[in-house]
């Protein structure tokens, strides 16, 4: 059984809830051929920064996967991934949850509501990731490679609320 890690660092809560958190990001794909996540070997940094916070963490494909125990019976579940991204001197990586499954595109309604989203966030930022057969509303935000244990415990906890913000005003449920 997966020992979940409980958190809530008052920074993140109130980044969060007071500016409603996302500036850019990528995340993966919804689908991602199982080969290749088998292939991706875990990033030791993100490792030794996971066990200096003390998060609890499992291994998905190479990427870490991690979930939250949060207020009100609620919990998430969040992605570091191992892989990087380099743009001249810069590497990051994602951070990412998911907040919600459709079977079918997402309505006009629910895109722009998550484009306004957008504008309010100052780190990450929300995408719709599309996969055999279904689309999944997800938050991502990028980190530094190279980020401390206490830096990227931030950008986790930021992704945790603001997917589950939005899963719960959405779905009033906790699938994720």
């Amino acid at each position: 059984m997966e020992k979940k890690a409980r958190f809530l660092c008052p920074m993140a809560v109130a980044f969060v809830l007071g500016h409603g958190g996302a500036a850019f990001a990528q995340a993966p794909a919804a689908q991602e051929p199982a080969a290749a996540k088998a292939e991706k070997a875990p990033d030791a940094r993100v490792e030794a920064n996971l066990k200096t916070a003390g998060l609890a963490y499992t291994l998905d494909g190479g990427d870490f996967r991690l979930n939250f125990d949060l207020p009100d019976g609620r919990s998430q579940l969040v992605w570091v991934a191992s892989s990087t991204a380099t743009l001249d001197q810069l590497e990051i990586r994602d951070v990412w949850s998911v907040a919600y499954r459709a079977k079918g595109a997402l309505s006009y309604e629910m895109s722009l509501r998550l484009l306004m989203e957008n504008a309010r966030m100052i780190l990450g930022a929300w995408q719709v990731n599309q996969g055999a057969d279904e689309y999944l509303v997800v938050f991502s935000a990028p980190v530094l490679a190279t980020a401390d244990a206490a830096m990227l415990q931030e950008v986790i906890e930021v992704v945790t609320l603001s997917a589950d913000r939005i899963e719960k005003e959405l779905t009033g449920k906790d699938e994720f």
